[in-house]
């Protein structure tokens, strides 16, 4: 498959072909980190990428396929959060620079219902002040 065509992928798709074994989770990682390298000089969609904690995540969830172990329903897929959004030890401006230096105590409800759920944080979206 072309790595832009996995990046536009419905997450149902995706998650099916994960079980398929058509598809891995490293695969559309890689695929989504590929692009957003070739295109986030010119768009400056995000404030901050996980790029390498991702890869491990992910390789983790392809592991989680391959075993035959139970997924979750999320297992696997990339997620982009937007920058307001708590995430324990990591930076959130929340859209200001004001809060450039701030570090999350705690972790937001959805991000961490995202990644119980096996969704996997590559990266924060930028937010307006």
């Amino acid at each position: 498959m072309a790595d832009d065509h996995l990046c536009y992928m419905s997450a149902a798709e995706a998650l099916n072909l994960f079980k398929a074994r058509k598809l891995s989770p490293v695969e559309l990682m890689r695929a989504v980190i590929a692009r957003a390298e070739r295109v986030e000089p010119e768009i400056n969609a995000f404030t901050y990428t996980f790029f390498d904690q991702a890869m491990a995540a992910a390789r983790k969830a392809e592991q989680r396929y391959v075993d035959g172990k139970r997924t979750r329903p999320l297992e696997g897929l990339s997620v982009a959060i937007k920058d307001e959004n708590k995430v324990k030890g990591q930076h959130t401006t929340s859209g200001s620079l004001i809060f450039k230096d701030a570090v999350d105590a705690s972790t937001s409800l959805s991000v961490e219902r995202i990644i119980k759920a096996g969704g996997i944080v590559h990266a924060r979206s930028t937010a307006p002040e």
